[in-house]
C-alpha cells in the first residue's frame, strides 16, 4: 500500500515537474522570437532608410510598423499573440555631386506596412511655433476554424485536427500632418503578407 501511494506521489510530481518546464520553454521560446523579430525589423528599417537617402542623395526618413502572430508554444493549432514592432530612421547621405547653380532638392519621408505596402509622406513646411507628431491606429479582424475528427476501427484509433484562420490588420497613420490608410492579411509563419493560415495534424 506504502509503495502505490509512493509511485502516485512519484506520478504527481513528474506530472507537476513537467508543466512548469514546458511553461518555462514557451516563456523562453515567447521572448527570444520578439527579441529576435524586433532587431530584425530595426535592422530593416535602417538598410531601408539608407538605400533611399543614397537614391535621392538627401536625407530619407522612414518609419515602419510590422505586425506578426507569435508562435502558440502550448497549443500550435491555435493562432498566436499578435504583437507590433515599430521602427524608424532618419539617414543624411550626400556625396557631394550637386552641379553649382542646381535647386536644391528636397528630403524624402516614407511609411511602411508590414514589408509590403510602401507609402511616400508628402513634405510639408511646418507651421510655426508647433509640433508635429505621429500617430498609429490599427484593428485586428481574425477568424479561425478548428476542426477535430476521430475515427475508431477496431483497435485502431485515428484522430485528425486542422486549422484555418485568417487575420486582417486595417487602419490608419497620421504621419507628419498626413493621413494614410493601409491594410494587410495573415500569411504563413505569422507575418502579415496574405493567404491566411491553414496547419492539419494527424495521430494514429
Amino acid at each position: 500500500m506504502i509503495l502505490k501511494r509512493r509511485n502516485a506521489q512519484a506520478v504527481l510530481e513528474l506530472a507537476i515537474l513537467g508543466s512548469i518546464i514546458i511553461a518555462a520553454f514557451a516563456l523562453a521560446i515567447k521572448h527570444s522570437e520578439r527579441y529576435n523579430r524586433e532587431l530584425s525589423y530595426m535592422q530593416q528599417t535602417f538598410r531601408a532608410t539608407l538605400k533611399k537617402a543614397k537614391e535621392i542623395n538627401n536625407t530619407a526618413s522612414w518609419q515602419s510598423v510590422d505586425f506578426r502572430r507569435m508562435p502558440n508554444v502550448t497549443n500550435p493549432m491555435e493562432l498566436g499573440e499578435l504583437e507590433q514592432f515599430s521602427s524608424s530612421n532618419n539617414v543624411l547621405w550626400s556625396d557631394g555631386k550637386t552641379e553649382e547653380g542646381a535647386e536644391e532638392e528636397e528630403g524624402e519621408s516614407w511609411f511602411e506596412l508590414n514589408r509590403s505596402e510602401q507609402t511616400q509622406i508628402p513634405n510639408r513646411d511646418p507651421l510655426y511655433n508647433t509640433t508635429e507628431t505621429t500617430s498609429f491606429s490599427f484593428s485586428s479582424n481574425a477568424n479561425s476554424t478548428t476542426n477535430f475528427d476521430k475515427n475508431e476501427q477496431g483497435t485502431r484509433i485515428v484522430t485528425h485536427k486542422s486549422l484555418n484562420a485568417t487575420d486582417t490588420i486595417g487602419g490608419s497613420s497620421d504621419v507628419d500632418g498626413t493621413s494614410v490608410s493601409l491594410g494587410s492579411s495573415l500569411g504563413e509563419g505569422g507575418v502579415y503578407s496574405g493567404g491566411g493560415i491553414n496547419r492539419s495534424r494527424s495521430m494514429q
